[in-house]
């Protein structure tokens, strides 16, 4: 064993980051990461369109845990962190086709598992990770017909996509360029194979619709799959934060920008900027390295056309998650398809992918990992413990939503009445309030905002009305609570009647 170590020792990268993910568990679940783990664990909205299976996996692994005082969201993110690991374990096999250099591979490996991108979804409750990994498994197929043309792998490759549509359908765009690759072919075997499996996509989707809306008919079809279009859970795109958010979403893909940032190197600032230093000295080394490629011919015929279908999903996935507004959860796979691109492409890369991934190690540990698993990012919990502790108040947030799924997290129950975005209130029910006595408050004014997505992004669905009643009455609101968190302060006014 010790002696195949020596030899792979790429293996033990791979186990250290395994490890690492699991050291740091996200202490600041995102609001979906709360959503998942309720319908996981209550069964409500157990089946959604976009990620089908992610919560009724959930459900299945949580059962045996029931009884214990386990944190459910712990759990599903110790799952994520178990099919983080299966990606790098998966890619090894990739690269391993390409090259067969182990120094080449450890550095692939440490370059991709240092990637923010895969990092923060990696510790969380987030539904990315094991489509990741199906997809990556059915790259890896690919690759493998490409070489053997094996019936089977184009059964497998089918069956993976399949499976990774089921849990998230970002997908479906691996299983059209994968499509492609077997229609470029030219062998109609390979082709009915790839349909016959893809086809438990629709009829895992149409058992699905039959036990939630009782029938199959078009308009059950069109309310299921169009759920998050009709209820504005989804946006089409604004040219400004497809420019803006596409941009910052691919550097995080890389590594973390965020307003806390800065925060966090002031309240320790010899060793973060020691950190820094070596960090930036390893992303110097690594650039010089850059510029010393050498191209690499690709003589044998399957690597040119592994190479096509590569950049045909860089091309697919980027382009939908600039049209997403720049959503960075479809960027989590680019970094593993620009790897695969440049190993076939460059010869004597492994020095630069050495210094870039040690400078993204560092820096994503120490400003993101730790962090986000030790420190409180946000006082949305806070605001959920005052809606608990006064249940007959009424609460116009601006982050309603995360709100709400803390709260349904928390409380096992999802039907929270008293909370409002301030973009849905108008005079008519602000009288209500005011009549029924109730206590109001916002956290609309005065507060200390970092810089993130959620203050650059635009949305068409909460804009604010001039004659909004909460902004026409903020004389008579004065700050009743603070609440800090790593560099931001959140203010809680209340109306004074």
């Amino acid at each position: 064993m010790i002696s195949y170590l020596k030899k792979n020792y790429s293996w033990l990268i791979i186990i250290y980051f395994g490890i690492i993910y699991f050291l740091f568990l996200s202490n600041n679940p995102s609001s979906d990461s709360y959503s998942n783990a309720f319908s996981s664990i209550t069964t409500q909205e157990l089946f959604r369109p976009h990620h089908l299976l992610y919560s009724g996996l959930g459900y299945l692994i949580y059962l045996p845990f029931q009884l214990t005082n386990i944190d459910p969201i712990k759990l599903f993110q110790f799952v994520n962190v178990l099919f983080a690991t299966g990606c790098l374990i998966v890619i090894r096999v990739i690269l391993k086709r390409i090259h067969s250099n182990e120094a080449l591979i450890a550095t692939s490996i440490l370059f991709l598992g240092s990637c923010f991108g895969f990092q923060r979804f990696a510790i969380d409750n987030e539904c990315y990770i094991i489509p990741l990994f199906f997809t990556l498994l059915a790259i890896n197929f690919v690759q493998s017909f490409l070489i053997k043309n094996k019936n089977y792998k184009s059964i497998l490759t089918a069956l993976s996509l399949g499976i990774g549509c089921l849990f998230h359908q970002i997908v479906i765009f691996a299983w059209l360029a994968s499509f492609l690759i077997f229609i470029f072919h030219g062998r109609r075997k390979y082709i009915f194979y790839f349909i016959l499996i893809s086809l438990i996509i629709p009829i895992v989707y149409l058992i699905v619709i039959y036990y939630q809306e009782g029938s199959v008919s078009y308009n059950a079809i069109m309310n299921f799959v169009l759920h998050d279009y009709k209820n504005s859970n989804a946006e089409m795109p604004i040219l400004t934060n497809v420019i803006l958010m596409s941009a910052i979403s691919l550097v995080r893909t890389f590594i973390q920008v965020h307003g806390y940032v800065f925060e966090y190197i002031t309240l320790y600032p010899i060793i973060n900027i020691v950190l820094i230093t070596i960090a930036l000295i390893f992303l110097v080394y690594g650039i010089i390295y850059l510029f010393k490629l050498r191209k690499r011919q690709l003589t044998v015929f399957q690597e040119r056309r592994f190479v096509r279908y590569c950049w045909g999903l860089l091309i697919l996935y980027f382009g939908f998650a600039a049209f997403s507004n720049g959503n960075a959860e479809f960027m989590v796979i680019l970094p593993f398809i620009i790897i695969l691109l440049f190993v076939y492409y460059f010869e004597y890369i492994g020095k630069a992918l050495f210094g870039i991934g040690l400078f993204m190690f560092l820096w994503n540990v120490f400003f993101a990992l730790v962090p986000i698993a030790n420190m409180k990012l946000n006082s949305n919990e806070d605001i959920v413990n005052l809606i608990i502790d006064q249940p007959n108040a009424i609460f116009v947030l601006k982050d309603k939503i995360s709100v709400d799924n803390i709260y349904a997290y928390k409380q096992r129950e999802e039907n929270l009445s008293s909370t409002f975005k301030i973009s849905d209130v108008n005079q008519e029910n602000f009288n209500t309030w005011l009549k029924e006595n109730k206590t109001i408050y916002t956290d609309f004014f005065e507060e200390k905002n970092l810089a993130s997505r959620a203050t650059i992004a635009k949305s068409k669905t909460n804009s604010i009305k001039p004659s909004n009643p909460i902004i026409n009455n903020k004389n008579r609101f004065y700050s009743k609570y603070k609440f800090s968190s790593l560099g931001s302060e959140k203010e809680i006014w209340t109306f004074i009647k």
